[in-house]
């Protein structure tokens, strides 16, 4: 058996939180964009980089420049701000671009070519828009860095504060209005939400798509085994390409009230997802 690389930097993650597990998508999609050459994987409860940056300058370039909002598509078509595709720039080796829209999709509706939201990845409505949160969620992560908080020793996902807006990926702390018999999201009350968590997993999401299942509700992703670049990771994280050892879950979507975001994923054993 090949000896595995020494990690540049390792974070702590639960799996059954796929808010952590698309956040570790994303270190590993951030890393290879700024340095290139970047291998993550899943070992012994945590998630382990090889590239030439650090944790912090990973952060530090996440969140540097506030991303554009793209409300015009190169194809002409017009889209709301509140499903409106971001543009991230990063600074690293060199500078690149990443264009995130996973909330937003092109359909045919009524004969007409039109942008609109792409379930299950919108949770948000209202008055919140994709740049609002993302501009939220970079001030808080921004705080955090500038405070010095350790993210050194693994926990970078367990560092919460209270906030108003995220986009629902993860549900460490999230409130379920079945459970406190009102909905936190209508009141205007902050949760307690990991910025780091939803800002990476909207990276991670822009490559590493789990399988959606017919309920469209519903999906499955799983954890890889050896160190790949994000190009194979991305088929390993999808079940296309089951590497040991590998572990599938199933995510779910969840009700807040008027909004929705991702509950705890399940453990699944051979077929259970069909």
């Amino acid at each position: 058996m090949s000896r595995m690389p020494e990690p540049t930097f390792r974070v702590r993650v639960n799996p059954t939180n796929p808010g952590q597990f698309f956040a570790c998508c994303g270190l590993l999609e951030l890393a290879d964009r700024l340095w290139g050459g970047a291998e993550g994987w899943f070992e012994d409860g945590t998630f382990q980089v090889v590239t030439r940056g650090t944790l912090g300058a990973l952060l530090r370039a996440l969140v540097q420049e506030s991303p554009g909002e793209i409300t015009r598509l190169d194809n002409g078509l017009d889209v709301k701000p509140l499903i409106a595709p971001l543009r991230l720039s990063l600074f690293g080796d060199t500078p690149v671009q990443i264009v995130l829209d996973s909330w937003m999709t092109i359909r045919i509706e009524k004969g007409a070519v039109v942008t609109t939201a792409n379930p299950p990845w919108n949770f948000w409505s209202g008055q919140q828009t994709s740049r609002r949160i993302w501009t939220a969620l970079r001030e808080a992560l921004l705080k955090q860095i500038e405070a010095q908080v350790d993210f050194g020793s693994e926990g970078l996902f367990d560092q919460r504060v209270l906030l108003s807006g995220r986009f629902g990926f993860d549900p460490g702390a999230a409130w379920n209005a079945l459970d406190v018999g009102f909905s936190p999201n209508e009141q205007k009350m902050d949760v307690a939400s990991s910025p780091a968590v939803e800002l990476l997993a909207a990276v991670g999401l822009q490559r590493f798509r789990p399988v959606l299942l017919h309920d469209r509700a519903s999906f499955v992703y799983a954890t890889w085994g050896q160190p790949f670049p994000p190009c194979v990771a991305a088929a390993a994280a999808s079940g296309a390409l089951p590497v040991s050892p590998a572990v599938r879950f199933r995510g779910r979507v969840v009700s807040r009230g008027s909004y929705a975001a991702l509950g705890h994923s399940t453990l699944l054993r051979g077929a259970d997802h069909e």
